[in-house]
């Protein structure tokens, strides 16, 4: 760009700012009042336009395999990098009602990425690398190995989600069971009661700060977002030093939301 072109677009990148924020106040208003099927279709948007960009590199990077297959391979180990850093964009808002499918989309599109790095990576080094003719069968039997290694990293991938769902369900099940002994129990047990209650949310807090498909901290999808997390935390507080109150119901038809997501990924034998 010649500098008369750069001092022409600079008084527009300022106005950029303005003009964003202005349109979202424009707009606010507009989706405040549509209904909740509007707000779960528009929050849903970044993860389908995440998904179109995993699939578009992937076709590129198969059109491209038979010309430059270095490339090809950059280009999906690029893919599997990318994905570990970002991660998809996973909406936070209806957090217990796309529980059930954030249990299915997080493990599929770390799946997807992982056999897209591995492919790029195992293109990367056969074809880049001078392999003399001898060693061909050894670079085939590697490669092989490889394709074990990743069928059971991928495997290992889908049962921790399954462990994950029935821990959820066992745990919000306990959680459930204790709050109602306590708002129906005799006031003279109650403070063993609570102490129940206690440790069962202490054991369903550590399952919820879990991530679903990997267990890496930084990096994974997350349960429920952490704001949501701390608002049941709350509504279950409340629910033992209250027993009876209103958050108890609020609560358990929290929990009942839980478990109704993890519904098809128990497994106790995973």
């Amino acid at each position: 760009m010649t500098a008369a072109g750069f001092s022409a677009a600079y008084p527009l990148s300022l106005l950029s700012g303005p003009l964003v924020g202005g349109a979202y106040w424009v707009v606010k208003p507009w989706f405040v009042m549509r209904s909740e099927r509007w707000h779960r279709v528009i929050t849903f948007v970044p993860m389908v336009v995440y998904l179109l960009l995993l699939g578009g590199i992937t076709i590129l990077a198969a059109v491209e395999l038979p010309g430059d297959p270095v490339a090809a391979g950059l280009a999906l180990a690029g893919l599997w990098v990318f994905h570990v850093l970002s991660g998809a964009p996973e909406p936070t808002s209806f957090a217990f009602e796309r529980l059930a499918g954030r249990l299915t989309w997080a493990a599929a599109f770390h799946v997807f990425s992982m056999v897209c790095g591995t492919v790029g990576l195992v293109l990367c080094v056969i074809r880049s690398l001078p392999v003399p003719e001898r060693f061909e069968p050894v670079v085939v039997g590697v490669s092989l190995g490889v394709v074990v290694g990743l069928g059971t990293a991928l495997l290992k991938v889908f049962v921790r989600v399954r462990k994950l769902g029935t821990q959820l369900a066992r745990n919000a099940k306990q959680l459930e069971r204790c709050l109602d002994r306590l708002s129906h129990g005799a006031t003279t047990e109650r403070r063993k009661l609570q102490e129940a209650a206690e440790d069962a949310w202490d054991a369903l807090d550590l399952t919820l700060r879990s991530k679903i498909e990997t267990g890496f901290h930084l990096s994974g999808t997350f349960v429920i977002p952490a704001e949501d997390r701390r608002s049941l935390e709350g509504l279950v507080t409340e629910a033992i030093a209250n027993p009876g109150a209103p958050p108890y119901r609020d609560a358990v038809a929290q929990l009942d939301m839980l478990r109704t997501a993890c519904r098809n990924k128990i497994d106790t034998m995973a």
